[in-house]
């Protein structure tokens, strides 16, 4: 698959689309998580006749997966679940940067350099406008 660049306006139209996705995968991940923490014991499996998952939680698996490809087929890299933090690929005076955004800020109003990640983000107010 060819990776897409986007403009900030391009990024921005995506954002709607992006607000459902990030929230389902944060809650089909929170449920995991809880799946996870009551896993049960090799007894409880043997006594299962050594089914060692639930059906649910292969469900919960196959719908994450689902929804982060989702995500990812339209070019997008989802960076944090927790914070629902996702970077744009960009290109910005020659070289290819991240436009990045948060589940619940209102638009795209930042960028980073590629290995600088979210602790380098800068307002797009400052650079760069394209």
């Amino acid at each position: 698959m060819q990776k897409r660049l986007f403009t900030v306006r391009e990024a921005n139209e995506l954002l709607p689309f992006l607000s459902s996705r990030v929230r389902d995968v944060r809650l089909v991940h929170r449920e995991l998580l809880a799946h996870c923490a009551s896993a049960p014991s090799s007894q409880d499996i043997t006594l299962r006749g050594g089914t060692l998952v639930p059906p649910r939680y292969v469900a919960l698996l196959t719908n994450l997966q689902c929804l982060l490809e989702d995500i990812r087929a339209r070019g997008c890299h989802l960076k944090d679940l927790d914070s629902g933090l996702v970077d744009f690929p960009t290109l910005w005076e020659g070289r290819e940067v991240y436009l990045c955004w948060k589940l619940g800020e209102p638009s795209v109003g930042y960028w980073h350099e590629i290995e600088a990640g979210f602790a380098g983000r800068r307002s797009l107010e400052v650079e760069p406008e394209n």
